[in-house]
Formats: C-alpha cells, sequence, structure tokens
C-alpha cells in the first residue's frame, strides 16, 4: 500500500489541490448567490443604529449610573 501511495504521489497532491480549488470557488460563488442583498443589510445596519442611539438616549436622560460612580 505505501509503495503505491510513493508512486503516486503527485496524483494526490494534484487531486488534493483540484479539491481544495473547487471548494473555494463553489464557497465563494454559493456566498455571493445567497448572501443577504446590500439594500438590507444597509436597512438593518440604519435600524440597528436608530435602536442603539434611542437606547443611548435613555442612558444619558436619567444621569449618571452607578457604573460611572463607582470610581468616586
Amino acid at each position: 500500500m505505501l509503495e503505491y501511495i510513493r508512486e503516486h504521489w503527485i496524483q494526490y497532491l494534484v487531486g488534493a489541490t483540484i479539491a481544495a480549488l473547487l471548494g473555494l470557488g463553489l464557497s465563494f460563488y454559493l456566498g455571493e448567490k445567497w448572501s443577504t442583498p446590500e439594500s438590507v443589510r444597509a436597512q438593518r445596519v440604519e435600524e440597528e443604529q436608530s435602536r442603539l442611539d434611542g437606547v443611548d438616549g435613555e442612558d444619558t436622560a436619567e444621569g449618571s449610573s452607578d457604573v460611572n460612580s463607582v470610581g468616586e
């Protein structure tokens, strides 16, 4: 068995390289095809920012919190 592998190691190397390249190519293709469209991503980011701005606004309206006054 080891003798057969020693005789054909180049074919194994070529086959592994082809398999890796096909796998990478397929993953990039499917990633582009099935990924979230840019417009939807931008809308989600905008919603997240507005939600975080609302949360930050509530924190500043309440005054200083206990976390800020721990070092005093």
